[in-house]
């Protein structure tokens, strides 16, 4: 098996676009469906999508990207979910407040 090359490239971190936002998992309701809280202060029901239904493993306090619904604020589809790696990136940017995250996880 070979070594870790320290030069391997390394992923960029999705930023959220217009329309997107930052979110902690707050609770699991079944057949794919979640409750989050959003850094813009609103709880939203998201829903997992297809493609990442058994390639990503979602469980309560990760932080995701949701994509809100135009015709039902209150729902969302997530888009992406961050490691912790990820996370750390986008405090550093500036993107997101740690303070913030630490309140939402509770």
């Amino acid at each position: 098996m070979p070594k870790k090359d320290p030069e391997a490239p390394v992923r960029e971190v999705m930023k959220p676009a217009e329309g997107e936002v930052i979110c902690v998992v707050k609770k699991m309701l079944g057949a794919e469906h979640i409750v989050v809280l959003c850094v813009d202060g609103k709880q939203r029901t998201a829903r997992i999508p297809g493609r990442m239904r058994k390639k990503t493993w979602i469980k309560e306090g990760d932080v995701v990207l949701v994509a809100p619904w135009d015709f039902q604020p209150d729902k969302a589809d997530i888009i992406h979910k961050y490691m912790h790696d990820e996370i750390k990136k986008l405090i550093d940017e500036g993107v997101v407040d740690k303070e913030v995250l630490d309140q939402l996880r509770g």
